[in-house]
């Protein structure tokens, strides 16, 4: 049960996205075009390179208002601002091995999304990841990363299950089971989601070809 205190702030949050989507804030769906729009530009090296100039840096000094929020693998060979062609301040990237959620994640995604108004949230994986790969041998983990794999964990047991190669199945499992637990995180990414000011949506990059491919679980996705 939310307390007052927290139900005032959510309200005053979802109050002041309404507030800035009414200022020509464009929608999830505006935002996730430029982002497919983005990614074909890395998939046929024609970058466009928006907002990597000096005035872009200083005009961001004053402030941020990402128009997404990423949820990504660490690895070094996904870095979203190139994969989908975007520049700074266009971006709110959260990086984890494994694209996963813990609350470190959700802290910083409900922040993204109640504090600088962010209208969409993507989860990405990607093929071959490491982390999943990991999740799916036995033996034992080093150092801090048995919790880590023990949230993937639950997405190589459903891939198992089905046909074709574990990795990759268990790597849109994974993605799938973390856009389901963002949109019912509550109390903030749930009411957010109840109350359409944030779209949530799934996405595998493909090392070998560069293409984003976008998880067709929401009308927002096609």
């Amino acid at each position: 049960m939310k307390s007052p205190l927290l139900h005032a702030a959510l309200a005053a949050a979802l109050c002041a996205v309404t507030t800035r989507a009414q200022d020509a804030v464009p929608s999830a769906e505006v935002v996730l075009r430029e982002l497919k729009a983005g990614n074909d530009h890395h998939v046929g090296k024609k970058y466009a390179h928006p907002h990597q100039t000096a005035e872009r840096q200083r005009e961001l000094a004053g402030g941020q208002h990402p128009h997404a929020i990423i949820l990504s693998c660490a690895d070094s060979r996904v870095a979203p601002e190139i994969v989908l062609d975007q520049g700074l301040g266009d971006l709110f990237d959260v990086r984890v091995a494994g694209n996963v959620a813990g609350d470190a994640e959700i802290a910083s995604i409900e922040y993204a999304a109640a504090h600088l108004h962010a209208p969409l949230c993507v989860v990405m994986g990607h093929q071959r990841c490491g982390a999943v790969t990991a999740a799916s041998e036995g033996g034992e983990a080093e150092g801090h990363l048995p919790p880590l794999l023990a949230l993937i964990r639950p997405a190589v047991q459903s891939a198992r299950a089905q046909s074709g190669d574990l990795i990759e199945n268990a790597v849109r499992i994974n993605v799938e089971n973390v856009v389901r637990q963002l949109r019912a995180s509550k109390p903030v990414l749930a009411e957010f989601v109840d109350h359409h000011t944030l779209t949530i949506v799934g996405a595998v990059y493909s090392l070998d070809t560069g293409k984003v491919a976008w998880l067709q679980d929401s009308p927002s996705t096609k």
